[in-house]
């Protein structure tokens, strides 16, 4: 029997029916993380819209705007709180504290660590503290710590030997050093992070005097505010329709590089193919921020590409290098003898330098090809930035913190 009507529109019947979907695409893994998605009634945590939206969203669902209309908090998509809990890892006991209040988030990590007073929200925003202490109270979460203060300042009444999970619901831009200091011995810290243009929710583990990276997950979080809000600088090429994302202070000849892209183009092809579900591309992103420098993200409107400013570049963004006055960055073109679901890697480039820079990012990409393709996800290393022992070399560097890509 089939259900219909009111019965199959019932917040438990969606709820179960998302659990099973999560399963199946293999965001839940765990009959911990499970179970805690089958108790948290997650459409309360989002009154605004229907229960159906709530368990069906592809994507987060905003709940507060900016008075620009930029987004500054929601409720994160099923999959993605899903995969950043299993990447958690948090069990009985545990200590959490979740940088960046939704409330749905506090409730799935209070089922998990089987105490709810085992764990802390915090938001710079009053508006989403009061908001988030009222649908915890209403789900029934009441016990969880939800406190007003700055993600990046240290948390006063914070557990002495530290948080054995900090799971950041907010984008960061940096690592701040209270996250470092408050974080447990055999602690993990998930946080999504922005670098060299692109992002990423990457879960770390202490290792010695360092944090490293066992879970890459590509998405996208309304960015941190307060002390670590630091926005990347935009370098237009052709107006808003071209134009090069730039992080950590990378130097970057705004004139200069307009004057090259209005120039001749250099077109080169590396061989590497890629395929639709092969998931190379979001690898190759993160391994190139530890292996050039500088280096970025070019970006373009549909309009650019129907106007022949650009090669083929992706909604988020393709990978691009430069030097004083050229730039280069990638592109893709169909294989026109391996079928629609197969592409190949090539590079576009301007500048007086253009054929010189695109044959280097060739030989990056091709390198990349031959040694860490089948390698899985690149590792991410973050040290302090004043430790003496931190690497040198290509890193990516922050205020706090010196990332190095392996």
């Amino acid at each position: 029997m089939t259900e219909t009507g009111e019965a199959a529109d019932a917040p438990d019947v969606l709820r179960e029916r998302m659990v099973t979907s999560l399963r199946e695409r293999g965001a839940i893994t765990s009959e911990r993380v499970k179970s805690a998605f089958l108790k948290v009634p997650r459409h309360l945590f989002a009154p605004e819209v229907t229960a159906a939206e709530v368990y069906g969203a592809p994507e987060g669902i905003f709940t507060k705007y900016n008075s620009k209309g930029r987004p500054v908090s929601s409720v994160s998509a099923p999959w993605l709180h899903a995969r950043m809990l299993e990447a958690a890892r948090v069990a009985p006991g545990m200590t959490v504290l979740e940088v960046g209040s939704g409330g749905c988030n506090a409730a799935l990590s209070a089922e998990l660590a089987g105490d709810q007073d085992l764990v802390t929200t915090i938001d710079i925003d009053p508006d989403i503290t009061d908001r988030a202490r009222k649908l915890l109270s209403g789900a029934g979460y009441g016990r969880v710590r939800v406190l007003e203060a700055d993600g990046a300042r240290p948390l006063p009444g914070a557990p002495a030997r530290g948080f054995d999970r900090i799971i950041v619901t907010v984008g960061a831009a940096d690592l701040p050093m209270a996250w470092l200091d408050q974080l447990a011995p055999g602690g993990r810290l998930v946080v999504p992070l922005r670098f060299r243009g692109i992002s990423r929710t990457i879960a770390f583990n202490r290792e010695q005097d360092h944090l490293r990276s066992d879970t890459l997950i590509v998405s996208g979080f309304v960015a941190m505010q307060g002390d670590s809000a630091h926005a990347p600088r935009v370098v237009p090429l052709a107006g808003q329709d071209v134009r090069l994302v730039v992080d950590e202070d990378q130097p970057a000849d705004a004139e200069a590089l307009s004057e090259a892209f209005t120039g001749p183009r250099h077109e080169q092809w590396t061989g590497v193919e890629l395929g639709v579900s092969e998931g190379v591309l979001p690898r190759l992103e993160v391994w190139l921020a530890g292996t050039v420098a500088p280096y970025g993200k070019l970006r373009a409107t549909q309009e650019a590409a129907d106007r022949g400013l650009v090669g083929w570049v992706l909604g988020k963004g393709m990978p691009a290098v430069w030097d004083h006055d050229s730039m280069a960055y990638l592109t893709l073109r169909q294989d026109p003898h391996a079928g629609q679901e197969r592409y190949e890697l090539g590079v576009i480039s301007h500048g007086p330098g253009r054929e010189h820079l695109a044959a280097h990012l060739s030989d990056v990409v091709r390198r990349f090809d031959r040694e860490a393709r089948n390698s899985g996800d690149p590792i991410v290393r973050a040290f302090r930035r004043d430790d003496p022992e931190a690497p040198s070399g290509v890193t990516v560097d922050k205020p706090s913190i010196r990332l190095t890509v392996a």
